[in-house]
């Protein structure tokens, strides 16, 4: 195997010693010191990890490794699929720790099981105490015995010899240790079962995981997976069904970066950057020329102008939505989520951002040229008082207030979004043209597009809409 070490900090130089360095081709880091010349193989920068034949980048980071993944992925281009965490190569493979159970409760809460069956009790009676340590206390947790396992009557309501013995309907079973046996381990309880939840480690025999567990999974229903620094939580839904609704999120881009780009993600090219595979807003109805004072609004118009899914969205390059709190490049919004949270809710927003005892009007002009700030503020202030006299209060209420919606992060029927455009841009427009930006540093020149920003949150106050909040990536 040839690995890449990434991140050459305090973890690395506690760990080198328990490395096997015949299988490191290259070390490679941001910030690279004369001390590293004395290494005798590469030490290189990332942009140049894509000049190198190699199995896996191995990141030495506990705290910044989901951040440092994205970014080897989105910046460098290094596939997803060969990125794993330093404790796969040192520490015992598929060991799971409390960090992993926290995805594993988070996925179990999200999908409201409520009857749970643990085969095997070979990880949950080392981990918890009690049942209301890893589910709600309205969960019924079973057990099925093995020759390993702990016993702990105060963690189960009912135990177990065998899968045989199950009765009931489950809405999810845990699977631990050999799940290559996985059909033996389950017998024919996988039919009264929705979900079956397993975890490994990112190797397997020196063989790409995800295609062997695929292939031992995918005869039960479909597989999804989701990865963190402690491994990888596998979802086999086996009763998954057709998603037909029409959705695009489209993904706002004005640099090179591996974005997302599938049947739900669309990537859109803002202002002057193009890529040729890719949507440009300079196409079509649009008011591009207008891409540097108000940022991503003008994706927004082109979006309203001259696209007709039935459920639309707007999403950055390097910002997508969650499906849940599990904080994962494994787990952005997917089509199947996004379907079942539309049939109930109106909109899926952001989470609602407080700004502590600043005030939103407060935090806008704190980060940008007051004088040009002043002048942004009257500008939105007088257009909607001369347009959208009903929101006025609206506006000024969240301008004083202390909560709002940011990133113009949305997902809703196509309907609000034409709504909700035909508002924004009956004055927004006006107020990017009258703003002169000039002399002015290029991030404040941005003023009008950071009020239209918190225009969701206006409009809102005055539109009786039912919002699904989801955690999004954040990323400084």
């Amino acid at each position: 195997m040839k690995i890449i070490v990434y991140a050459l900090g305090r973890l690395f130089e506690q760990q080198r010693e328990r490395m096997d360095w015949k299988q490191v081709i290259a070390l490679a880091d941001k910030n690279i010191s004369s001390e590293m010349a004395d290494y005798e193989i590469p030490v290189i920068t990332p942009e140049l990890i894509c000049s190198f034949e190699y199995d896996y980048v191995v990141i030495f980071s506990n705290q910044f490794y989901e951040e440092i993944r994205m970014e080897l992925t989105g910046v460098y281009f290094v596939p997803k699929g060969k990125i794993i965490p330093w404790i796969e190569i040192i520490e015992e493979k598929g060991k799971i720790t409390s960090q992993m159970l926290e995805a594993y409760r988070s996925f179990l809460v999200e999908k409201q099981c409520r009857r749970i069956l643990d085969v095997g009790m070979s990880v949950l009676p080392n981990c918890c105490l009690t049942k209301i340590q890893f589910l709600t206390e309205d969960c019924i947790l079973e057990g099925v015995c093995s020759e390993t396992a702990v016993r702990n009557d105060c963690l189960y309501d009912d135990v177990y010899n065998a899968c045989e013995d199950c009765k009931e309907i489950y809405d999810a079973v845990l699977v631990w240790g050999d799940i290559a046996h996985i059909n033996e381990i389950l017998g024919n309880i996988h039919i009264r079962v929705r979900y079956i939840l397993a975890h490994t480690g990112y190797l397997w025999e020196e063989t790409h995981v995800s295609k062997k567990m695929d292939r031992i999974l995918g005869r039960y229903g479909k597989v999804s997976y989701i990865s963190n620094l402690w491994g990888i939580l596998w979802i086999t839904d086996t009763q998954s069904k057709i998603v037909d609704d029409e959705i695009s999120i489209y993904v706002a881009m004005h640099k090179k970066y591996n974005v997302q780009s599938n049947e739900l993600y669309i990537p859109l090219c803002a202002g002057k950057f193009r890529m040729q595979e890719y949507l440009t807003e300079q196409k079509g109805d649009n008011i591009s020329y207008l891409n540097a004072k108000i940022n991503e609004c003008t994706l927004l118009y082109w979006i309203w102008k001259n696209t007709d899914s039935r459920y639309v969205g707007l999403n950055h390059y390097r910002r997508y939505f969650y499906n849940n709190d599990i904080k994962s490049m494994d787990n952005y919004l997917d089509i199947a989520h996004a379907s079942d949270i539309l049939r109930e809710y109106d909109i899926i927003l952001t989470k609602v951002q407080s700004m502590g005892y600043t005030t939103v009007y407060e935090q806008i002009y704190n980060s940008i040229n007051h004088d040009l700030c002043e002048r942004g503020y009257c500008l939105i202030r007088n257009g909607i008082k001369k347009r959208q006299p009903d929101y006025l209060q609206a506006f000024e209420d969240v301008m004083k207030g202390h909560t709002t919606f940011l990133c113009n992060m949305f997902v809703t029927r196509r309907e609000i979004l034409d709504r909700y455009c035909e508002w924004l841009f009956s004055f927004l427009i006006e107020a990017a043209e009258q703003i002169d930006i000039e002399g002015y540093d290029s991030y404040s020149q941005r003023v009008i597009g950071f009020f239209a920003e918190r225009m969701w949150t206006v409009w809102l106050r005055r539109n009786k809409l039912k919002i699904k909040e989801l955690p999004y990536v954040i990323v400084k």
